[in-house]
């Protein structure tokens, strides 16, 4: 019997823009780069991120341009996450 364990994670749900975004930036900050990656592979929800992880990732949806719906701060997280 084959049993397959799939380990959640919300970086599959990243936006595209902002994924590219935090790519770019790979070579020259490999270790934020690796850090973040990491982070979102470990959290299961949105909220299990570190603040440091989601406030970086709300910075580089702003630098993409990214709209947001409303001023708070999980409610912008969530919407990167596509939720």
């Amino acid at each position: 019997m084959n049993i397959k364990i799939f380990k959640m994670s919300v970086l599959k749900d990243l936006d595209r823009e902002v994924r590219r975004a935090m790519d770019a930036d790979k070579e020259l900050y490999q270790y934020s780069h690796a850090g973040l990656v990491r982070d979102m592979q470990k959290a299961r929800l949105v909220t299990d991120l570190k603040v440091s992880t989601a406030s970086m990732l709300l910075s580089y949806a702003e630098a993409v341009g990214m709209k947001f719906e409303t001023e708070n701060f999980v409610l912008k997280l969530y919407q990167i996450f596509g939720k």
